[in-house]
C-alpha cells in the first residue's frame, strides 16, 4: 500500500494482520515514524519502528487498531517492554 491507497480485501473477509510503516523523502531524514498495533485476543503490542513490523503472523488474529507517532530524531523515543510482533 502506498499513499492513501486500499489494501486487504474486506469484501472476501480477509484480515489485516500485520503492518509495516515507512517515511519516504526528505521527511524520514528529520523523523521517526512509530506504530503500536491492537491484536484481537493480544491488546496492544509493543513500539515498532522505520519499516519494521507490528502484528502477528500465524495465529489469524486481525489487527483492531493502529497508534502512529511521527517523532523529531532528535526527541525522546517511545518505548516498550512488549514485543511489537508475534510469530507463531
Amino acid at each position: 500500500m502506498k499513499n492513501n491507497a486500499i489494501t486487504g480485501k474486506p469484501a472476501n473477509g480477509y484480515r489485516m494482520e500485520a503492518v509495516r510503516i515507512k517515511l519516504t523523502g526528505d521527511v524520514s531524514k528529520t523523523y521517526n515514524v512509530y506504530y503500536q498495533t491492537y491484536v484481537q485476543k493480544f491488546g496492544w503490542l509493543g513500539w515498532a519502528k522505520n519499516d519494521a513490523i507490528s502484528g502477528s503472523l500465524g495465529y489469524g488474529y486481525r489487527v483492531e487498531g493502529i497508534k502512529i507517532k511521527l517523532v523529531k530524531k532528535t526527541a525522546t523515543q517511545p518505548t516498550s517492554s512488549k514485543p511489537a510482533y508475534k510469530k507463531k
